[in-house]
């Protein structure tokens, strides 16, 4: 996709899909709409992921139709860096289905907060449960580092739970260096990845 100019409030509409068809199964990651809120397989899908399973914050997890559908707006408008609470960061939040079947999502925050250094990083993802063992995670995670530098995102961090060995393989497959660990978690870096993916981006 090559850059353009645009503003804040149309920038979600100019990021396409992201589709590949894979042993004939169509995968596709796009990011959220405010319309989404009312859709009953994406909620249903949250709530088989846990509210904070291996670090990742799942918000919607046990909210009423209605209040996900309040979280849907809000998300859309927290992309645009509007509505932000204190010392939070403009983030954007991305659906992966396959076969028409939400499967999972992940998030991209814009920047690195106190916080988010410690836990988290600029990109969270996770697969709902029912999903699980089936390599879903490596495409929704290679697409958000994709969708990173569409965003214009040049350095990318990501953390991994050291209670969940296979997220570090999903982040060592998608080409993230191991660049410190503490007792809990590991931490790696997407730069080199992510040039990688520019130049083809650029390419393309």
């Amino acid at each position: 996709m090559q850059s353009t100019d645009r503003t804040e409030h149309d920038r979600n509409n100019c990021l396409p899909e992201i589709s590949t068809v894979i042993n004939g199964d169509i995968f596709c990651v796009r990011v959220l709409v405010p319309e989404d809120g009312s859709d009953e397989q994406i909620y249903a899908m949250t709530q088989r992921i846990g509210r904070d399973e291996n670090r990742f914050n799942n918000e919607p997890y046990g909210m009423t139709r209605e209040e996900f559908a309040q979280w849907c707006i809000k998300q859309d408008a927290w992309s645009r860096g509007e509505m932000l609470p204190a010392g939070y960061v403009k983030q954007w939040t991305f659906w992966l289905h396959v076969n028409n079947v939400p499967v999972g999502y992940g998030r991209i925050r814009e920047k690195l907060t106190e916080q988010s250094k410690l836990f988290g990083g600029n990109i969270g993802y996770a697969v709902s449960n029912n999903f699980r063992g089936k390599g879903y995670g490596n495409y929704l995670f290679n697409s958000l580092l994709k969708f990173a530098c569409m965003l214009g995102l040049e350095t990318v961090l990501s953390t991994v739970e050291k209670c969940n060995p296979v997220s570090r393989a999903v982040h060592e497959k998608c080409g993230g260096i191991l660049i410190s660990e503490n007792s809990e978690r590991w931490f790696f870096s997407f730069d080199e990845a992510m040039k990688k993916i520019k130049e083809r981006q650029n390419n393309a």
